[in-house]
């Protein structure tokens, strides 16, 4: 794996403008978005955190995998770095899903 392509792990939607000064991108699942809310409202969310810090921003849906690339216009990503982070995001995905099916099963 690249080396700027960390363990996923979360970051709150206010937070996320910081992240992509410094250079970073996020994938956002959207399952993380619950039953309250939607990925529009969500995207309009992030956008307006992202202006009010100077970050213009970009989205990219994933729409196989239901995940949407957030990414400053001024730092992308590369393709391979994308690749990685959706792996990465994946891989997360089914431990996740394993580790539930798991303790249900020992209920």
């Amino acid at each position: 794996m690249d080396d700027r392509v960390a363990d996923p792990y979360l970051v709150g939607q206010e937070a996320i403008a910081g992240e992509l000064l410094r250079g970073k991108w996020c994938v956002y699942l959207h399952e993380w978005l619950g039953d309250d809310h939607d990925l529009a409202t969500w995207r309009a969310e992030v956008a307006t955190h992202a202006a009010e810090s100077g970050v213009e921003v970009c989205f990219v849906e994933i729409p196989r995998k239901d995940m949407t690339l957030v990414a400053n216009v001024h730092a992308l990503p590369s393709f391979e770095q994308v690749t990685q982070s959706v792996a990465a995001l994946e891989h997360y995905r089914h431990a996740v899903a394993g580790h539930r099916w798991r303790g249900r099963l020992a209920q």
